[in-house]
């Protein structure tokens, strides 16, 4: 299996920004006593990126384990899990992102 390597490009609806909603303003989020802003686009990047990050690590457990190196098959295993269940996690989030953008494209103003 391949990584992903370029997942969010220019014609990405995270980086264009939903319908007339643009993606380029500030989230304001409190922690503790400071303010810190965080655009919506980077924290998709970033937990693209994460999933990314352990279905590499995967591949990398299995080519070793192949390879005959010092890998268990115990932590292949589970760095296999982590890349799996990841993945759902963040198809997942992206499926309710697109209904809560359905959901929003049927209410009339």
């Amino acid at each position: 299996m391949e990584p992903v390597t370029n997942i969010v490009s220019k014609s990405n609806i995270f980086t264009q920004g939903i319908g007339n909603i643009p993606l380029d303003k500030k989230i304001v989020s409190e922690s503790g006593n400071e303010a810190e802003k965080v655009e919506f686009s980077d924290i998709i990047k970033d937990a693209i990126n994460k999933v990314n990050e352990k279905q590499v690590n995967a591949n990398e457990n299995i080519e070793s384990l192949i390879k005959g190196e010092n890998v268990t098959m115990h932590d292949v295993m589970l760095s296999m899990q982590e890349s799996q269940i990841s993945m759902q996690l963040m198809l997942e989030v992206r499926n309710k992102l697109f209904d809560a953008y359905q959901e929003v494209n049927r209410v009339q103003l």
